[in-house]
């Protein structure tokens, strides 16, 4: 026989730093995780259904309880299938973007390809034309992206292995701006881009084969991945030092659950009860937790 329980009475214990803590969510990627029935809509009782029975998959040594080394354990292996999958995909995409600068389907990149790629990436970039990039810049919109477009959003999970991006200002920055003062010229961005690919021409001989160009990628990739890695783990044990409120050793379902609660208030920006890939997209900086009370105040769970 089960218990109805009220949510709320857990959700009313959620902390600000929970949410900075928690691990980084979409409504997306909470609805793909956690939607049991698989109708793309999910409920929070059935957001709450699928906790539970994550908790319990968590919980290996069967105590109702999940202990530091469990919740470490379960987090790692739930980490590495979805960063295999992104580094597959990576790769895929680079193959991908081997054959689009490859313009004249030699099999080869020559330098003046590459060059070519480059110089619409900082065209992109600089916005007004100066041949200055700052970085105090927006960042660039592309065109054909239309907020009031009738398109419907996709459910697609964001992916957890990452590489830094050169589409936005900081990344554009942090890769180009090699001397740190704020802003890169075509001299400085032409000095970066001119040692990558003497550094993928691993036989010097001025082009790039579809292995060097692949492999060296590769070779960046796999150091994101150990850096990406090595930080979800280290935010994984803080995280449940956070949750164990009183740090027992021991993480309940109620603990268990502040973060989850947290990221579906943050997510359900109708406060209806329910996420769907058209709901509003959240805004991050709040002055109140309203929302998230909302979205709690009128459901409830079974609890064994």
């Amino acid at each position: 026989m089960k218990t109805r329980i009220s949510i709320i009475a857990t959700a009313l214990t959620l902390l600000t730093s929970t949410c900075s803590l928690a691990a980084p969510h979409s409504a997306s990627g909470i609805i793909l995780t956690y939607d049991l029935d698989g109708n793309e809509k999910l409920s929070l009782e059935e957001f709450v259904d699928a906790r539970r029975q994550r908790f319990a998959a968590t919980d290996t040594n069967h105590n109702g309880t999940i202990e530091e080394d469990e919740y470490v354990y379960e987090w790692e292996g739930h980490m590495k299938t979805r960063m295999a999958a992104d580094r597959k995909a990576s790769v895929k995409q680079t193959h991908i973007r081997f054959n689009a600068i490859d313009k004249d389907d030699d099999k080869q990149i020559t330098k003046a390809e590459m060059d070519a790629v480059g110089g619409r990436g900082f065209d992109f970039m600089d916005q007004n034309k100066d041949g200055l990039i700052l970085a105090s810049d927006p960042d660039p919109v592309r065109e054909g992206r239309n907020a009031d477009s009738d398109e419907k959003p996709k459910l697609e999970q964001r992916p957890m292995l990452r590489m830094p991006t050169t589409h936005n200002i900081k990344g554009f920055m942090d890769l180009y701006d090699t001397n740190g003062d704020g802003k890169v010229d075509k001299a400085e961005f032409q000095a970066v881009r001119d040692e990558q690919f003497a550094r993928t021409d691993e036989n010097g001989d001025k082009v790039l084969t579809e292995q060097e160009y692949v492999l060296e990628f590769e070779d960046r990739l796999d150091a994101q991945y150990e850096k990406t890695y090595e930080g979800q783990v280290k935010q994984t044990y803080v995280r449940f030092g956070v949750l164990d409120k009183d740090e027992s050793g021991h993480m309940t379902f109620n603990e268990y659950m502040q973060s989850g609660f947290r990221s579906f208030s943050r997510y359900d920006t109708t406060g209806d009860g329910f996420i769907t890939i058209d709901d509003p997209a959240p805004v991050f900086e709040r002055e109140s937790n309203d929302n998230d009370d909302k979205a709690t105040q009128t459901a409830s769970v079974s609890n064994p």
